[in-house]
């Protein structure tokens, strides 16, 4: 029951925070402007650095890549973005030489609110909202038993975003950039690794909600994540368009076993309009 009501007021907070802002962004289209819609793919490769006191104090630290399929739809007030992503690398301790493989899933959902006057600036500040829910596994290579390390995070984040349109070779770009801090978040963390989830032991096979038990609500106070992506958008003139991003992230969760990783991704993305 104490799980269920955790989860009970994540939820509610979460619905309130999303009503509060329901309202902007939703009047007529009067100004004649042509809603946008893409269908979003790409592919890239990161660097990880990773210090999971649950599975050992050594840092980690290693290559890998990552696959994103997306919609972003630019409307006459907002922007919004649905967007999957899926990681996967292979970092390692250089003291060790133990390794480890990490597989991460990760959904977010961004909306930006066009503040007045916004066509005519030259760089366009847009106040916005990241809720975001990730899945990581982290699968240490030398045990051969408790050799898995399973988490959940739910996030809702305020973000902003800076977008500066230009011409280069009289053809039309945008340079831009995403920054999100989480200020509420609902966690999962097992103190250590292990081949059963705490929720799940003598069950023969875990439960998809097994990995959401056990989580805590929690903020700044022993909870930071610090993300900024940026990124230069070619529209192309069928409508399409092409988009390179540099992301950058750390975060740091103060549990009975500490974390905190770092990374940096480049990605390569294609804008398909529907």
């Amino acid at each position: 029951m104490l799980i269920l009501n955790k989860l009970s007021i994540f939820c509610i907070g979460f619905i309130a925070f999303i009503n509060c802002f329901s309202s902007l962004g939703q009047e007529k289209n009067v100004n004649g402007f042509e809603k946008q819609t893409h269908f979003i793919t790409g592919i890239g490769g990161s660097y990880v650095n990773v210090i999971d006191e649950g599975i050992s104090p050594l840092l980690y630290n290693g290559i890998g890549g990552g696959v994103i399929l997306g919609h972003f739809q630019e409307k006459e007030k907002n922007l919004n973005t649905f967007t999957a992503k899926f990681d996967f690398n292979n970092p390692s301790s250089s003291i060790s030489n133990a390794e480890m493989y990490t597989y991460r899933l990760e959904g977010h959902f961004q909306r930006y609110w066009k503040l007045s006057d916004d066509q005519n600036k030259k760089w366009k500040v847009r106040p916005g909202l990241d809720l975001s829910a990730k899945w990581a596994l982290r699968q240490h290579l030398n045990f051969t038993n408790n050799s898995q390390h399973i988490e959940t995070r739910f996030s809702i984040a305020p973000a902003l975003m800076l977008a500066r349109p230009f011409k280069l070779w009289n053809r039309n770009f945008e340079l831009g950039t995403f920054t999100s801090i989480p200020f509420l978040t609902y966690a999962t963390r097992p103190l250590f690794a292990s081949t059963r989830f705490p929720a799940s032991v003598n069950k023969e096979e875990v439960k998809f909600f097994d990995y959401v038990k056990e989580g805590e609500i929690i903020s700044f106070s022993s909870y930071f994540k610090w993300s900024t992506q940026y990124y230069l958008y070619y529209p192309l003139k069928n409508g399409n368009g092409l988009r390179l991003d540099y992301f950058w992230s750390y975060e740091n969760y103060k549990a009975q076993n500490p974390i905190k990783t770092g990374e940096h991704s480049i990605m390569i993305s294609t804008f398909f309009k529907i």
